[in-house]
């Protein structure tokens, strides 16, 4: 059966290696990309400041954009994510919820309180690891249940894992050709705010614009220089200059806007070349 699914984009926003938005597309008839902006737990959890709400505003635009080129759009939708998830998957019929799998306590409590709302209303909960470049979870397993204490211990734990997984494919428009896709109204009800809609400060911008878009460009810019690849040694940077000596990818990672398995992946075949 193919389900109406809800994709909850939460750390992976980017179309690129998204195996769980793959997945999510794969087994359904409807789909509907949300992502719930739930301010109170931003704030307290996340701790965002006005930096980062500027460049994760950028992002989800971007990521509405993007989506928009392949046929589909972002639903942004306001509210505490337990509430608003119970109101939309009945208005919408959903039979599945899909989430990119995350490492951190407060993200594991959603998942598993997502898991406890499915088995109330009946709908399939499917989560998938994208953000990481290993299963967390496969390196505590190998190491008796507890996380490795030491850098040695660590690096084991990994050569029994193995390389990490390839990415997953580029999405295509014909990818969401396979689905409905929402009701053009409701990506105007369910726009990307901007600052002054959540009254948060225009000052002190910075030059880090968010989103896979930009993220994609400087990861571009940085893989082109390979000599400058090849010869970088971390202790060797210049931690006072306005210009980072560093990629200055780190923004673009954590919010998931890039793939460290495409990262990874890039380097690699630059070292083996």
């Amino acid at each position: 059966m193919l389900h109406r699914t809800i994709h909850l984009f939460r750390k992976e926003l980017r179309l690129h290696d998204n195996p769980v938005l793959l997945a999510a597309l794969e087994s359904s008839e409807a789909l509907y990309p949300v992502y719930i902006l739930d301010r109170a737990f931003l704030t307290s959890s996340m701790h965002i400041g006005a930096l980062r709400w500027h460049f994760l505003l950028q992002s989800l635009e971007d990521l509405h954009k993007n989506l928009g080129q392949l046929g589909s759009c972002l639903l942004v939708i306001q509210g505490e994510y337990e509430t608003v998830l119970r109101d939309h998957i009945q208005k919408w019929n959903i039979t599945q919820v899909t989430l990119d799998a995350e490492m951190e306590p407060f993200y594991k409590e959603m998942e598993a309180n997502i898991r406890h709302l499915g088995a109330e209303l009946g709908f399939e909960v499917l989560s998938l690891v994208g953000h990481s470049l290993y299963n967390t979870q496969r390196i505590l397993d190998l190491n008796g249940g507890k996380p490795p204490l030491t850098y040695k211990r660590f690096l084991h734990i990994l050569s029994l894992l193995g390389d990490p997984e390839v990415p997953v494919r580029n999405l295509t428009a014909e990818d969401f050709q396979r689905c409905r896709a929402p009701d053009p109204g409701l990506a105007e009800c369910y726009r990307v705010p901007l600052p002054v809609d959540l009254k948060i400060s225009t000052e002190s911008l910075s030059p880090w614009r968010g989103g896979e878009t930009e993220g994609l460009q400087r990861l571009e810019q940085h893989l082109t220089d390979q000599g400058w690849v090849t010869s970088f040694t971390k202790p060797r940077t210049i931690p006072n200059s306005l210009l980072p000596s560093t990629t200055g990818l780190s923004p673009y990672f954590s919010m998931g806007c890039l793939s460290v398995r495409t990262f990874f992946y890039r380097l690699s075949n630059i070292y083996a070349q």
